[in-house]
């Protein structure tokens, strides 16, 4: 008998949550094989796999289509509670728990109960009593596992819905005194941010269009690095206890591991390797210590930090050793470090970064996303004001970029006076004047009104090929402005001759004459 998906899984509401009771308790998070099984069970039903289906009303089974990387079929019979499958599992398959959780999903949440499930374990941690760095960051670790877990196919949804039930959860781990809770908080920071940087790096790393997803990805991790900023400012305000020596000797290997052995999104990794090393541990122990654990690192951005060590602990000549072996390809990381110098007003380490890397920004910026490139050009330029970098130099560099630049070039040339080439690439870049910075296109008409009314000249003929009164107004309200300047500077002779050359070009457009008879442009 043919019935619809909802109305079987109505119908057996009560054998559902039987089979999911069972296979609750006969599957655990924490053995890799079963976990696995699972995960598997629930990508097939994200990826739709469960497909025709025939249901037996006398025998009260259902057969299902499972669609994979192999199909099989699947039988659940709801009078035995037994089920079956083609790939001859001796016990619970993937198949079968996929059909499972198919029906339960009808009218349940599949991701609420995975999530459950997957917290299983860390109940029991939830209420600990010891207070050791080893006990907190194993409570932790089960805390935020289901992050590490993440599949791709979850997408940002999945995740914003993972973090915000372990938010909930953390408060049950946090410490009762005020004392202790900054430090617990910074354990949860880097925790939970290493576990999800796998998944981050991914969503975020990644050239494809700019979308929700992406943008509420942004601004959790935004948050985190705010907290995590917040907790390391109001540890470093208060004296160390004797007691959390040892989190403080757990918590350098925590942002070791997070900062320096992962990869990817480098600028949020030197973000919070920096914060700790000027605001928690300056002592000149704790920055020598951190440089000995850094010389026998070979991750790859292991030089960077090495060099920011080297600047915050006033260790010059290492630093230039290290500057003159950096790799000119890693391009974000050194400008990462080269952004930290100009805000500490260390000017020279930013020319020696940038001298290296100026051969290679051309080819960097053909790599970024389209949405990247403007601020990239605004942020590069700034360096290479502060470097030795002739301006012949960033003017190439500014035309190999191309049009997602034109904001920074024009900012460049207009600040050099250059209003004929300024005017030029404001044409082509901007689709009207009002898109223009009007105090700029105010200043560059006042210096150089040759240069800007062949740019007013074409915008006003653009108005007047759109036919109606509005953009005849607009029109005029431009040759205004043009009539201004070219009386201030003595022109009137020509201007007479562009405005009557005007008038004979569009006779037959009676608003339009009215419009400029009505503007008295004639001088």
């Amino acid at each position: 008998m043919q019935m619809t998906i909802e109305r079987i899984a109505n119908l057996h509401e009560r054998e559902i949550e039987e089979f999911m009771n069972h296979i609750k308790h006969t599957f655990q998070p924490s053995v890799p094989q079963q976990a696995e099984i699972i995960r598997k069970a629930a990508s097939l039903v994200r990826m739709n796999a469960i497909g025709a289906y025939r249901y037996t009303e006398n025998e009260q089974s259902l057969m299902a289509n499972i669609s994979g990387t192999e199909s099989e079929f699947a039988r659940l019979s709801f009078q035995s509670m037994e089920p079956y499958c083609t790939c001859l599992n001796d016990s619970w398959c993937a198949h079968q728990i996929a059909v499972v959780f198919h029906l339960y999903s009808q009218f349940h949440s599949l991701s609420d109960w995975l999530h459950s499930w997957r917290q299983s374990d860390v109940q029991a941690q939830l209420s600990i009593a010891e207070r050791t760095p080893d006990a907190w960051l194993s409570a932790l670790s089960l805390l935020v596992k289901p992050l590490a877990q993440l599949d791709p196919k979850d997408g940002p949804t999945g995740f914003l819905h993972y973090v915000s039930k372990i938010e909930q959860q953390k408060t049950r781990l946090s410490p009762f005194e005020w004392e202790w809770k900054p430090l617990f908080s910074l354990y949860y920071q880097l925790t939970v941010l290493r576990a999800a940087w796998p998944f981050l790096k991914g969503e975020l790393a990644s050239n494809d269009s700019y979308h929700y997803g992406k943008w509420q990805l942004t601004i959790w991790l935004n948050e985190q690095m705010s907290e995590l900023k917040a907790s390391i400012i109001q540890l470093s305000s208060k004296s160390k206890l004797f007691e959390t020596d040892a989190f403080h000797t757990k918590l350098k290997d925590l942002i070791h591991s997070f900062a320096v052995e992962v990869e990817g999104l480098f600028s949020k990794r030197f973000e919070a390797f920096r914060l700790v090393y000027t605001e928690l541990y300056t002592d000149e122990a704790e920055l020598t210590e951190a440089l000995g654990r850094l010389e026998n690192e070979t991750a790859a951005d292991a030089p960077l930090f090495r060099a920011f060590l080297y600047l915050t602990s006033g260790r010059f000549d290492e630093l230039d050793r290290e500057l003159n072996s950096l790799d000119p390809t890693a391009v974000p990381q050194w400008l990462a470090f080269a952004l930290y110098a100009k805000e500490d007003e260390d000017f020279d380490i930013v020319q020696s970064i940038m001298l290296q890397l100026l051969p290679h920004l051309a080819g960097h910026y053909q790599q970024l996303a389209s949405r990247n490139r403007a601020p990239f050009a605004e942020e590069i330029d700034q360096l290479l004001a502060l470097s030795d970098v002739s301006e012949e130099q960033r003017d190439q560099l500014f035309q190999s970029y191309g049009s997602e630049a034109g904001r920074a070039y024009g900012q460049f040339l207009f600040e050099r006076g250059r209003y004929e080439e300024w005017a030029a690439l404001m044409h082509l870049t901007r689709g009207s004047v009002d898109m223009i910075d009007g105090s700029l296109l105010k200043t560059a008409l006042a210096e150089d009104s040759q240069a800007v009314f062949p740019l007013m000249h074409a915008e006003a003929l653009k108005l007047v090929k759109e036919k109606n009164r509005d953009s005849y107004r607009r029109a005029v309200r431009l040759w205004k402005q043009m009539k201004t300047a070219a009386k201030r500077d003595g022109r009137n002779e020509f201007w007479n001759r562009y405005i009557n050359t005007v008038r004979q070009q569009f006779p037959r457009l009676r608003a339009l004459m009215e419009e400029m008879e009505k503007g008295n442009l004639l001088l």
